[in-house]
């Protein structure tokens, strides 16, 4: 447990973009407002919304003082929106939040106060719950542990690189400011992958807190932003991020070559099995390009009796297919008329 009495009340600044988000917006905005033992400013970025947004998100900032709305006249995309309102920060930490997505009670101060307690954590984040119900399932995070683990830039690399994605929930990321402007800005040719991109060059200036507390509600809906991507090329998005970050990162080279070489075998491998689910879903193509996506990321899971097993099934079903179109074309051919 950490020892509150005496730290000083906190600033965070929270980011929220929004596209066509209008009906979910509020929700998002007033679980910022709402937080307590900290001061709160909440920017609403509407990156071209062709929905309700534009009033909604000027009715809150009327509503409040402390809520800034501002509204582009064509779409910039994302990032760029991300990158917006990084620039207006002004406070010791900041947040971006999804439109869609919702803080629990305390979220802030909890991290606040693993920060204030570790000046070298610029970083952390917390569990999640996802839902699709109308409102957050506020009864599952009532009451919430204080316990945090924290873990060394190092450490954070080898999770990533060994599940291929960090171990970091979105919606939950608290981060210093000072520690999010010395890295930098969100990479725009990483339109689906710069978090992860940038959460490791965040940690790579100190080190990252994970709190056991449930730190949002990531909602589920269908237009999430990620929605719409084959399992495919989320992986090579994420290889993406993992290869920018370490062909730059502080670490000395030869370090750098063993953790693109471990997130390449584990990208492999997760194209491998994301393979073998689309044989058995009959999707063909997709399997194929999967395939030949895992041996370009390790050409040695080619020599793998799993693969071995997995080429047999693929030559099975496409003779099997073709008998099958071959007995069907004959039952089909009408017997010839005798005169």
């Amino acid at each position: 447990m950490i020892d509150t009495e005496g730290l000083p009340i906190s600033t965070v600044d929270a980011i929220i973009p929004c596209h066509n988000y209008g009906h979910l917006l509020a929700d998002a905005v007033r679980s910022v407002l709402a937080q307590e033992d900290v001061i709160v400013r909440v920017l609403i970025l509407d990156d071209a919304s062709t929905d309700e947004t534009p009033r909604i998100g000027s009715d809150l900032a009327a509503e409040d003082e402390r809520v800034e709305f501002r509204r582009h006249a064509v779409n910039r995309g994302h990032i760029r929106t991300y990158n917006e309102g990084l620039e207006w920060v002004q406070a010791e930490y900041v947040l971006l939040l999804s439109a869609d997505d919702v803080l629990t009670p305390r979220s802030l101060v909890r991290a606040v106060r693993v920060m204030q307690a570790h000046p070298d954590v610029v970083l952390t984040y917390g569990r999640d719950i996802a839902f699709s119900a109308p409102q957050p399932p506020w009864h599952d995070a009532r009451m919430q542990p204080e316990s945090y683990r924290i873990y060394s830039y190092r450490e954070l690399l080898e999770t990533a690189c060994r599940l291929g994605h960090t171990p970091i929930q979105a919606p939950t990321v608290l981060v210093k400011t000072d520690a999010h402007r010395a890295a930098g800005d969100y990479l725009v040719d990483l339109p689906h992958s710069g978090d992860t991109e940038i959460w490791l060059r965040i940690v790579s200036h100190g080190r990252v807190a994970a709190l056991d507390a449930v730190q949002a509600f990531r909602r589920l809906h269908a237009s999430n932003m990620s929605h719409g991507y084959s399992p495919r090329q989320r992986l090579e998005e994420q290889l993406r991020a993992f290869e920018t970050h370490l062909a730059d990162s502080p670490l000395a080279s030869v370090e750098r070559e063993r953790y693109m070489r471990l997130v390449r075998q584990t990208t492999a491998e997760a194209a491998f099995w994301s393979a073998a689910r689309l044989l058995d879903l009959g999707d063909r193509t997709e399997c194929a390009g999967s395939l030949a996506f895992a041996v370009s990321c390790d050409s040695a899971i080619a020599e793998t009796r799993a693969w071995t097993r997995l080429q047999w099934k693929r030559r099975l079903g496409l003779f099997t297919a073709g008998l099958s179109n071959r007995l069907s074309r004959r039952v089909r051919q009408p017997a010839p008329v005798r005169t």
